[in-house]
């Protein structure tokens, strides 16, 4: 009787140990699209990450904590640095991250975990003492000339164990304090790559570099043949689809020449940070199943980037290094969305972007056309932010947020949907079409004056269509400085309700409704336009659009709800 009892308390542990983890964050990739999923639900990362020194300082986080939640953020992205968890070796520190987790649940925030390990931004800054001062036991990434930078190498195993060993118990001290799951995902690193040269010349890296390129990177290359990014596709088929060799006899020699430099080199380096970043975040996973990502700097044209850094290009190789990672994320400091977001999407990756400009267009138009996770402002805790150059976009982004946290299940369940359309205009970018059941849309600015937002078709054919306002062809204005917030941008998301009713999220754009070429109809109108707000996934009507409003025109200063039915006849 007496071990029946002892057995029975020991099963009621364990029960009662996966009932406080069958919550656990996770990324459901059994729907339409992955969609993340906290306490059993769909959530929408609606984020902002904070500075980098922030979380060093528990005064300035409190505050910090507490200022952004009145921007309706329900994550943060905030930072566990690794010199000061571990700042003697083999022990651990971790009251930083429980004051973190503390003063984000007091503020109802979730936390999206930042480890800032081996690499942050390319540098090693963020190492502890012991490991800085020990280049000999930790290994430096190596230039031709034999100098070495304040940069771990990839091709160390000393390196990557340590950092390991720490991110590991950080994962452990989470599973054991953080029950109510503030974590919902962890980033690992930031920003891996080398702006100084293409390829760690290290010994280690060398003797890598001079043998067969390992088995995994060969079988990605066959299983994706025909998928991969088309420069890697054309590299590998110009040199005859080769399945055995060294990186440079399988892809080709590595030269200036083509759009990407040194491309077999770049690739070399993607692949084995991929294998690095994904043995640590293995290791954690252990003891903790997060969701885990990396992001990377983007590609420039210039050359001025991180060489190997997670980039479309490369894509495929960190894709081959290993799946602990979830996905790979842009971080994005530029507008031209549609070949950013559409090349981060490529070959089935999930798109988040957790660090960006302030600018709420990129939220609307990552969520509503590509699926995103969410989207996170860099800096969301600086002056930048609450200057008056920013007041507008702030004011966007805050309704922005509080809006899609009370569309969160409407929106994801249309994630991959016929029935969800984004559409995104800029200062080059003048018009976006999309189709939605029977209708073509055209986006265009709202700003500029001229036409109706719809196309009456047979009703005006005697008296002639209204005329579409004039394009520029001026050239594109001067880029915005690093940071700054671009003029002229607009974007939307559109959700179909019904056969011919609409609820569009948005602002600075202009819609135009039309039906699809061979649908027969006499007269195309507006039953009813509805201006109001999402209360818990429902649409909640406060005004009437008629008259001299009865068009689809967001302005540009705020963000616009509206319900829009139409007729034909």
């Amino acid at each position: 009787m007496k071990h029946l009892t002892h057995l029975c308390l020991i099963v009621l542990l364990e029960f009662t140990s996966l009932l406080s983890f069958a919550q656990l964050p996770r990324l459901d990739k059994t729907r339409t699209a992955p969609t993340m999923m906290v306490d059993g639900k769909p959530f929408l990362i609606l984020g902002g990450e904070l500075h980098n020194s922030t979380g060093s300082d528990k005064v300035a986080l409190r505050a910090a904590l507490k200022e952004i939640k009145s921007y309706h953020l329900n994550t943060v992205l905030a930072y566990a640095y690794w010199e000061m968890i571990e700042p003697v070796e083999g022990q651990f520190n971790f009251e930083l991250v429980d004051d973190l987790l503390k003063s984000a649940k007091e503020e109802n925030l979730k936390v999206v975990l930042v480890w800032f390990g081996s690499w942050k931004s390319t540098a090693s800054s963020y190492v502890p003492e012991w490991v800085k001062t020990n280049p000999k036991r930790f290994p430096r990434y190596t230039l031709a000339d034999g100098k070495t930078l304040e940069m771990l190498s990839a091709f160390s195993d000393e390196n990557r164990n340590a950092d390991a060993k720490a991110y590991t118990a950080l994962m452990q001290h989470l599973k054991e304090t953080d029950t109510q799951h503030t974590v919902i995902m962890t980033q690992v690193e930031n920003e891996p790559g080398c702006f100084d040269n293409y390829r760690d010349l290290s010994p280690a890296a060398q003797k890598v570099w001079q043998s067969a390129m390992p088995s995994d990177m060969v079988n990605y290359l066959k299983a994706n043949k025909g998928k991969l990014f088309p420069a890697l596709e054309k590299a590998w088929a110009d040199n005859g689809y080769k399945a055995k060799g060294t990186w440079e006899e399988v892809l080709g020699k590595s030269t200036e020449q083509g759009e990407y430099k040194f491309y077999t080199e770049e690739l070399f380096m993607a692949y084995h940070y991929a294998k690095y970043l994904n043995y640590i975040a293995a290791e954690g996973r252990k003891k903790l199943d997060l969701p885990t990502f990396c992001n990377g700097w983007l590609y420039n044209k210039r050359g001025f980037y991180p060489h190997g850094t997670i980039n479309p290009h490369v894509l495929d190789a960190y894709r081959a290094g290993g799946t602990a990672l979830d996905f790979y994320s842009p971080n994005v400091y530029t507008t031209d969305y549609d070949e950013l977001f559409t090349n981060y999407t490529l070959g089935g990756n999930t798109l988040f972007v957790p660090e960006s400009m302030l600018v709420p267009a990129g939220a609307l138009y990552s969520i509503g056309a590509f699926n995103a996770l969410g989207f996170a402002p860099f800096g969301i805790d600086g002056e930048r932010t609450k200057s008056k150059e920013n007041a507008v976009h702030l004011g966007i982004l805050t309704a922005t947020n509080k809006t899609l946290a009370n569309m969160t299940g409407l929106i994801t369940s249309n994630y991959a949907s016929p029935k969800m359309r984004g559409v995104y205009i800029n200062a080059t970018k003048k018009e976006h079409k999309v189709e939605l059941g029977d209708y073509q849309l055209t986006a265009s600015s709202s700003t500029e004056r001229g036409g109706f937002s719809l196309d009456f078709g047979k009703s005006l054919e005697k008296v002639g269509k209204p005329q579409a306002p004039a394009t520029s062809d001026a050239a594109p204005a001067t880029p915005a400085p690093f940071g700054s917030v671009p003029k002229g941008i607009g974007a939307a998301i559109v959700l179909q309700n019904g056969t011919d009713e609409f609820y569009v999220v948005g602002y600075g754009v202009k819609l135009n409704f039309a039906l699809k070429e061979g649908i027969k109809f006499e007269h195309l109108g507006f039953v009813s336009i509805e201006e109001g707000t999402f209360d818990n996934e429902k649409f909640v009507s406060h005004k009437r659009w008629n008259g001299d409003e009865q068009k689809a025109s967001l302005p540009d200063t705020q963000l616009t709800i509206l319900k829009i039915k139409l007729y034909r006849n």
